[in-house]
């Protein structure tokens, strides 16, 4: 029987959701080893390397090499019990990841809601919010998605977004910033005078 396959792979990343490396820079690439082999040259680049914050290696079994089929997905939640998203609120999916991007992307993610007891995001395999969370498919093409908001009075409003896919955890970050100030600007404009 043969003995699993590990890699070490890291190095110096933009920022600490240890997705996307710095710039100019590649993620370097250590193996294939045996588990105890590799927990010990991990070891070593670590021990290097600990006076540098953006400075993270991971343990990657050989079989889950490029792997993009793990999701974030949260948001903020009507009450403790997790099951049913706030009144107003979407689920939120960021991916896919490979299970280690999808590890930093969720620790950034949570750092900045630790203050907020309703809001939380957990990793998920295969996810797909179209299919009530079944398994993913495989596509290329861009993804568009209609979020229904309910008014007073029975009206309802609706806005569509659609975005090529896949996006990069860069992407991401771009995407909801200039969102953010689109929804300013819209509240600007929907103010009564």
């Amino acid at each position: 029987m043969s003995e699993q396959k590990f890699y070490v792979v890291g190095g110096e990343y933009a920022d600490t959701s240890f997705t996307e490396p710095s710039a100019g820079t590649e993620l370097e690439r250590h193996g294939p080893f045996s588990e105890r082999e590799a927990k010990s040259v991990w070891r070593d680049l670590t021990g290097k390397t600990v006076d540098n914050a953006l400075v993270r290696y991971f343990l990657k079994a050989a079989e889950d090499q490029n792997q993009k089929v793990h999701w974030v997905v949260g948001g903020e939640y009507a009450d403790a019990s997790f099951s049913k998203l706030a009144v107003g609120k979407q689920l939120e999916v960021f991916g896919p990841f490979e299970k280690w991007e999808a590890l930093g992307f969720w620790r950034a993610l949570t750092s900045r809601s630790v203050d907020d007891a309703m809001v939380r995001y957990d990793i998920r395999k295969d996810f797909d919010t179209e299919n009530g969370g079944l398994p993913v498919r495989k596509s290329g093409g861009p993804v568009t998605r209609t979020i229904e908001i309910k008014l007073s009075g029975g009206r309802a409003a609706s806005v569509q977004l659609t975005r090529p896919e896949p996006l990069s955890a860069t992407d991401i970050s771009v995407l909801v910033n200039e969102l953010e100030g689109a929804l300013g600007k819209l509240k600007l404009t929907l103010s009564p005078k």
